[in-house]
């Protein structure tokens, strides 16, 4: 198994808090590791781990002496104890996150601030497919009701912002969408079909417009053309059927929304 194979490598994760107080947060990952592990092999202090690994005794008294952690090993450590680190395919873990990565790009967010995702129930209400997504990724969660003209969200809670990381890892967008040259996530290309699906499901049951008399789908987004140009290229895949692109549209066939199923 390579590393090709397998998602939200911990470095990757790391990598989220670069900037501001972190040049490159993996650095101080393997740092932590390293410090740690001789602090704990030689029983040593933090001021005998500084000098024999050439490493700033103040940093380490925090890690050694107190016992703290820095933000991007916290995240790193929260993540594989969720079982969200160095997923693969066919991991449930990975259907979960695959799931919400689909969901931020088709009815929520991840605020570009502080990395806490939300995600907007659909006309399903509770028994939106997103809640499901979450139980599974085992992120505890709340369901927030707003104003009757906006739909209620389901809202991560403890270890929120680090679940926002790891979804942002996997090529969920950050901050307001209609800002972004947005893409479609990398790892859909080499997918295998259910995990293909499972992400064109989740987009359609929070986008798709029905109309009366009608098979076809439609779906409105304010987006850039070449992320419709690949959305449609990838609902024409799952579906096998024709989806057109228009102006801020997408067309889904009756034939391919057939294929598909009832989506409502």
């Amino acid at each position: 198994m390579t590393e090709d194979d397998r998602f939200v490598m911990p470095k990757e994760l790391a990598r989220t808090y670069d900037s501001g107080y972190y040049e490159d947060a993996a650095d101080i990952l393997e740092q932590y590791d390293r410090a740690t592990e001789y602090a704990r092999k030689h029983d040593a202090g933090s001021s005998a781990t500084a000098s024999a690994l050439d490493l700033p005794r103040s940093r380490l008294r925090t890690w050694i002496d107190d016992g703290g952690k820095p933000d991007p090993v916290h995240a790193v450590h929260t993540a594989i104890d969720y079982g969200w680190c160095e997923v693969e395919y066919d991991d449930p873990e990975f259907t979960a996150l695959n799931t919400l990565v689909a969901n931020v790009f088709s009815g929520g967010s991840i605020a570009n601030h502080h990395y806490r995702p939300s995600f907007a129930l659909n006309h399903r209400g509770a028994d939106s497919h997103v809640i499901d997504a979450l139980e599974l990724s085992g992120a505890p969660y709340e369901v927030v009701e707003r104003d009757p003209d906006r739909a209620d969200e389901a809202r991560p809670t403890d270890d929120g912002t680090v679940l926002g990381r790891v979804l942002a890892v996997l090529g969920a967008p950050v901050g307001p969408k209609a800002e972004q040259h947005l893409e479609l996530p990398s790892y859909l290309e080499d997918a295998p079909a259910e995990v293909r699906e499972t992400f064109v499901y989740a987009y359609l049951e929070n986008r798709a417009t029905e109309h009366e008399g009608k098979d076809t789908l439609h779906i409105q987004e304010e987006r850039n053309q070449d992320y419709l140009v690949a959305l449609a290229n990838l609902l024409a895949d799952v579906a096998d059927g024709e989806v057109s692109v228009g102006d801020r549209h997408i067309v889904i066939s009756a034939d391919a929304a057939r294929n598909l199923g009832t989506v409502r």
